[in-house]
């Protein structure tokens, strides 16, 4: 793995999507930056972090083995390989992930996600995969509802440059396994036994309104399936549907 590090930079990842508009080969590069000046998580939304503090960085991975309609298999590989990672370093069983790849630690944030991905006919080519994972931070922002850190968490300091290697290591190991079968079912039955609030009656935003409903499962595209109180099976994409309180 190639790694480059930035004291500041404006995203991770549109430095590598710059990189492929240019014609280069981004594959197994890493862009690691101290400070983000316009970081960003799913659907526009903003990561903020403390310079120097915490992880943001992303990875780009070729991942030409996988159809383009399953590109879903890559967000679940790079969560549950996340919280396999945690769970080592800081033993708990209150990691969790928040469809589709948000990485929560019983009801806080503790990362955040942006995979873009190209595609090449009918198979995937590159997918960029960019992290911010809150490490030492303890002061965060009022405008940020629920964020918890792994410091936060456990009450000491980690080394960042040690851990981002863990992590590169284990997202590359547990993206390549999707190429065998076996192991995008295995992948898919640890991503639904981590996920947030699967199979317990919650509330959620849907159609304007507050609604409760349970979580069954996730179809081939990461759709969101879930029932409601009258049985009813309601599928969502991620604009659809809200986690309510807003707080997560």
């Amino acid at each position: 793995m190639k790694i480059l590090h930035f004291d500041e930079i404006n995203s991770t990842n549109v430095y590598l999507y710059d990189k492929i508009s240019e014609n280069n080969d981004i594959s197994d590069m890493v862009v690691v930056a101290a400070h983000q000046t316009a970081g960003r998580g799913m659907d526009k939304n903003r990561w903020e972090s403390e310079a120097g503090k915490n992880l943001l960085f992303s990875i780009a991975l070729n991942v030409n083995f996988l159809e383009a309609e399953n590109q879903f298999k890559i967000s679940q590989a790079v969560s549950v390989a996340i919280v396999e990672t945690l769970q080592k370093i800081v033993i708990s069983d209150k990691f969790f992930i928040k469809w589709p790849n948000d990485i929560y630690f019983g009801d806080k944030k503790l990362a955040g996600m942006l995979i873009q991905n190209t595609v090449e006919g009918r198979m995937m080519g590159v997918s960029i995969i960019g992290i911010g994972l809150n490490v030492n931070q303890i002061e965060f922002s009022k405008d940020i509802p629920n964020p918890i850190s792994l410091k936060m968490i456990s009450g000491r300091d980690f080394e960042l440059d040690d851990l981002l290697n863990l992590l590169v290591f284990n997202i590359k190991t547990k993206v390549e396994s999707l190429r065998y079968k076996e192991n995008q079912n295995e992948i898919n039955e640890k991503y639904v036994s981590r996920s947030y609030r699967f199979g317990i009656w919650s509330d959620y935003f849907y159609r304007n309104q507050v609604k409760s409903m349970i979580i069954r499962g996730f179809d081939k595209y990461g759709r969101l399936l879930l029932h409601d109180k009258e049985g009813a099976e309601i599928v969502c994409d991620v604009k659809e549907l809200q986690f309510f309180p807003p707080s997560c």
